[in-house]
């Protein structure tokens, strides 16, 4: 009987795990999750003193996310407040960085310019200007953070919009040292 319950608590928690979009301390991200669930569960830090860390970050390409080699280049403290954007608007051309500390707790999130995008015109045979949009695999990523030492790993997310509004896809994940 004993048995019986604990099997059916191990499908009923495997059941409600696989089907939770909500970050569970301790388990890994999901690797896609809404940005208004993002919103409503995790407060921006309101903090007087901050951290820029500069991220080297190679993508790789044609394999399935999150497939990235994320490694911190500098990490400066007491850089001063952050600044603090009254309404952030999330577009396709930015990321969402996810501040987590070494439970998995989201602790705060920022949106940065993705580095990697790169905008270009060029000429068709009649000398038309078209643009066009590149994405470069090798980039450098600057992220200012809360200067809280309970921050030991960062995660990326790119947004994508949807009917339902805007979903993350997680790109990297990377370690504070």
């Amino acid at each position: 009987m004993r048995r019986k319950i604990i099997a059916s608590a191990a499908v009923a928690w495997l059941a409600f795990a696989s089907c939770s979009t909500a970050q569970t301390p301790g388990f890994p991200p999901a690797t896609q999750r809404s940005f208004a669930e993002l919103r409503a569960r995790v407060a921006r830090a309101d903090s007087s003193d901050g951290q820029e860390l500069q991220l080297r970050w190679f993508a790789i390409e044609g394999a399935a996310q999150p497939a990235s080699d994320v490694t911190v280049l500098d990490r400066r403290r007491g850089i001063g407040p952050l600044p603090q954007e009254r309404d952030p608007q999330l577009s396709e051309d930015r990321l969402v960085v996810i501040s987590v500390d070494a439970t998995g707790r989201e602790l705060d999130w920022r949106l940065v310019l993705d580095p990697r995008l790169v905008r270009a015109e060029f000429p068709d045979a009649q000398g038309r200007l078209s643009g066009r949009t590149f994405q470069r695999t090798e980039v450098n990523l600057l992220v200012d953070v809360p200067n809280n030492p309970d921050i030991v790993r960062l995660r990326i997310y790119a947004p994508q919009l949807t009917n339902d509004g805007f979903v993350l896809n997680l790109l990297a994940t990377v370690d504070l040292p």
